[in-house]
């Protein structure tokens, strides 16, 4: 093998490991980290996002999109809005926008110890470990999006 072959082989074979340990973590957006100092900053901030209330977010983000309530948990509430998602811990504000997959079942019967919390034009309720949004009244459905 000549010179020049053996060296450039040789150059390969270093380099391969050395690439393949060069990952480096990266936050949600994609850009890269340069320490667990940075992924602290990082998991603080997220935290402090979810301590905000949906009208705070949105006026952050500039974004003029609806904030639509689209899953209830014992943590929390996710919200639409606009192209991505938000988790807010706590219960559902009285001011809510609910999305219509958050109806009960056809055949329920409101029962008031099913009741969490009530928000505007009814309330938040929670039969066989689910959430939902339950209407007062079918007529008033201004909070409703589908």
């Amino acid at each position: 093998m000549t010179k020049k072959a053996y060296l450039a082989l040789l150059t390969i074979l270093l380099l391969f490991p050395l690439s393949a340990c060069g990952f480096k973590a990266q936050d949600s957006t994609g850009k890269k980290l340069k320490s667990s100092h940075q992924l602290e900053k990082r998991c603080k901030a997220l935290k402090k996002e979810t301590d905000k209330s949906p009208n705070e977010v949105s006026k952050e983000e500039g974004i003029a999109a609806e904030q639509i309530v689209v899953s209830i948990s014992d943590d929390g509430f996710v919200t639409s809005h606009g192209d991505h998602y938000h988790f807010y811990n706590g219960e559902v504000p009285y001011d809510s926008l609910f999305s219509s997959e958050l109806l009960p079942p056809k055949d329920y019967q409101f029962d008031q110890k099913d009741v969490i919390n009530e928000v505007k034009n009814g309330y938040v309720i929670k039969t066989d470990d689910h959430y939902y949004f339950y209407l007062k009244d079918n007529n008033h459905q201004e909070n409703l999006r589908s």
